[in-house]
């Protein structure tokens, strides 16, 4: 991920304390879910921005009418 450049990941499962995301390459990682925002969905998308190794994600917004 490029430092200070705002990336979205992508939620596409959650199995227990563990979440399928897909990074912005398309690549797919596993990630621990206590990592992500509270109250992610699958399908949710989740900026994340890196500041010298340190990670800030915000959950964005889910598209209207639309149920994750």
């Amino acid at each position: 991920m490029n430092e200070r450049a705002l990336e979205v990941i992508i939620v596409l499962n959650i199995r227990g304390n563990m979440a399928t995301v897909q990074l912005p390459d398309t690549s797919e990682e596993e990630w621990s879910l206590a990592s992500l925002p509270a109250d992610v969905q699958p399908g949710d998308r989740v900026g994340v921005q890196v500041d010298g190794g340190d990670f800030e994600m915000t959950l964005l917004p889910r598209h209207a009418g639309l149920q994750a």
